[in-house]
C-alpha cells in the first residue's frame, strides 16, 4: 500500500512540474530576440528617432527634418538595438526610413544603419 501510494504521489508531483514547466516556457521570451516597442508615442523613443536623423544628417550631409517615430522594436544585449521606422521631411516630400540606434550601457546613442524604406 505504501509503495502504491508512493508512486502516486511521485506521478501527481512529476505530471505538476512539467505542466509548470510548459507554462514558464510559453511566457518565456528569449534572450536576444526583438520586441515590438509597446507605446510608440514614448518621448525616449521619438528621441531616439530624432537623434537617428540628426545624425544622419551629419554622416551624408543632408537636411532631412524629422517628423515621427511610426514603428518600431527593441532587442536587449550588452545595451539596446532599436530598430526603428520613422518619417522624415526630405525637402517638401515626407518619406519613410529605417534606422537601427545602438545604446549602449551608458546610455549612449550610436548609428548602425538609416536607409530608405519603399512603401
Amino acid at each position: 500500500m505504501a509503495k502504491a501510494l508512493f508512486l502516486v504521489i511521485s506521478l501527481f508531483l512529476y505530471v505538476l512540474s512539467l505542466s509548470s514547466l510548459a507554462a514558464a516556457t510559453q511566457r518565456l521570451d528569449l534572450a536576444g530576440s526583438y520586441k515590438p516597442i509597446k507605446d510608440i508615442d514614448d518621448p525616449k523613443i521619438q528621441s531616439l528617432g530624432e537623434f537617428a536623423v540628426n545624425e544622419h544628417n551629419k554622416q551624408a550631409k543632408t537636411q532631412l527634418q524629422f517628423q515621427k517615430v511610426i514603428s518600431g522594436e527593441m532587442q536587449i544585449v550588452a545595451g539596446t538595438n532599436y530598430n526603428l521606422r520613422l518619417t522624415a521631411l526630405e525637402g517638401t516630400s515626407s518619406r519613410t526610413y529605417g534606422t537601427l540606434v545602438f545604446t549602449d550601457l551608458n546610455n549612449k546613442n550610436n548609428l548602425i544603419n538609416f536607409n530608405g524604406v519603399s512603401k
